[in-house]
């Protein structure tokens, strides 16, 4: 069965946004970034997060945002439209359209309870004693069900349940989102909370303060890379030993035979990949082994085909390395060009380390807070936004040092275009903006 098609969000609209705005935002296809600008309420970081939580079907979102439709077009001709009742902020009624025809409607009900919240989140618990009452295990809060709704409902929608109201999204929206692909990039993203801390969680660990429930993104990205890393140089090691398993027969049988000038072409290609692979730090110096061949002018038959058959064999084991070399080296660049009188390297044990200028380790939860943002917002655009992605940006300039921020859309161009993926930007800051207005939609009549 062959994949979908992944669609390309060309189109928002909104109405009646907060009772007040409605917004026409045409995203800048050919570049791939586009950027929204306006004063504050205006619903710049709102959009963002509809977008998301429409096309994730997180549809409790929208109960407690006044609007009247979001409708999000697609470069296909394809559409889908949420319209809110406006006499019951519980009800939505959805739909999706082909080419200006509705194909499909559907009446949801966005209401949710405290248990499908808490088995959603997975951090509350029932209080043993107190009816419709639940314990926030992380500090020991004691909540009503209704303040659970309040303050987590936005967390989770009914279709994320395990206890059966998947029902409430149809088949035929749930088939369109697996062709749309979405990223949200949070203003607050120098913490998360710790998914796989809840063992932890449960035995009281974190009572206190709860403050255990956080993690450090910068530390948890640097771990992610040594997994990342892990993971290539496996796929590295079993290509090697299929092709060096494979060798002798397949030079039995082989016949092409390159030109000396192609040869010590292509020889001398793979001397300069393998080199800047150990500079990076991928490859250590003992697995590098630089090819260092002078070739004779003068080869026989026997002699081209062996150099052949071995050149087509390290350039084919070198390219499941191509996509983390790429990736790897970008956010080197760019962050190493920034940082003062330190370095982000890579370790094969560690991951990502920073490393001060006479050689000691520092903490990448150490860093300045610009510095933990410029990181985390680069490895999550280069290592954790698949293609064929619409990523939504909010405040990119946050904790940015101005000159770092007029370098942001410069790099972030240079980013899309080895990713392949779309972005729409919540901004606030003209040095981001920068020479390129052409990029800009104004919301509020601020354009």
């Amino acid at each position: 069965m062959s994949k979908p098609e992944y669609r390309r969000l060309e189109r928002i609209e909104v109405d009646r946004l907060f009772n007040v705005y409605d917004h026409r935002i045409d995203l800048k296809l050919d570049d791939r970034v586009t950027l929204l600008h306006g004063p504050n309420g205006t619903g710049k970081t709102v959009i963002l997060r509809m977008i998301d939580a429409l096309l994730n079907a997180r549809l409790s979102y929208f109960q407690r945002i006044p609007f009247s439709r979001l409708a999000v077009q697609f470069h296909d001709g394809s559409a889908i439209a949420l319209h809110k009742s406006a006499t019951d902020d519980d009800l939505v009624t959805l739909k999706v359209y082909r080419n200006g025809i509705e194909e499909h409607s559907y009446h949801v009900r966005l209401s949710i309870g405290a248990e499908h919240i808490a088995a959603s989140i997975g951090y509350l618990q029932t209080h043993p004693t107190m009816p419709d009452t639940w314990i926030d295990i992380r500090d020991g809060e004691l909540l009503p069900s209704s303040e659970v709704i309040s303050r987590y409902g936005n967390l989770v929608s009914p279709q994320s349940s395990t206890e059966g109201d998947s029902h409430q999204i149809p088949i035929w929206f749930q088939d369109f989102l697996k062709t749309v692909n979405t990223h949200l990039i949070e203003a607050q993203r120098l913490f998360q909370f710790g998914r796989g801390h809840r063992d932890q969680l449960l035995r009281g660990r974190y009572r206190q303060s709860g403050a255990g429930a956080l993690v450090s993104t910068v530390v948890g990205y640097g771990r992610d890379f040594r997994t990342r890393l892990a993971e290539t140089m496996a796929d590295y090691g079993r290509q090697s030993q299929t092709l060096d398993q494979s060798f002798p027969q397949r030079l039995i049988t082989a016949e092409e035979k390159m030109p000396v000038e192609m040869l010590e072409e292509r020889i001398s290609e793979l001397g300069k990949k393998t080199a800047d692979l150990t500079k990076i730090g991928i490859l250590e110096e003992t697995q590098a082994n630089p090819i260092r061949v002078e070739m004779p002018k003068n080869i026989d038959s026997t002699q081209a085909r062996v150099m052949t058959l071995y050149v087509h064999d390290t350039t084919a084991k070198l390219a499941t390395l191509d996509a983390l070399k790429d990736r790897s080296r970008l956010l080197l660049e760019k962050m190493n060009q920034n940082y003062r009188h330190k370095e982000i390297r890579v370790d094969r044990e560690y991951g990502l380390v920073a490393v001060s200028d006479d050689g000691q380790p520092l903490k990448l939860d150490c860093l300045s807070s610009g510095e933990q943002h410029e990181l985390v917002l680069y490895y999550d655009l280069l290592f954790k936004v698949p293609s064929n992605t619409i990523v939504l940006i909010d405040e990119p300039e946050l904790s940015l040092h101005v000159a770092w921020q007029k370098k942001f859309l410069p790099d972030l161009l240079e980013i899309v275009a080895l990713s392949n993926f779309d972005t729409l930007i919540a901004t606030h800051s003209p040095y981001i903006i920068g020479d390129r207005a052409d990029l800009m939609i104004g919301l509020g009549g601020s354009d």
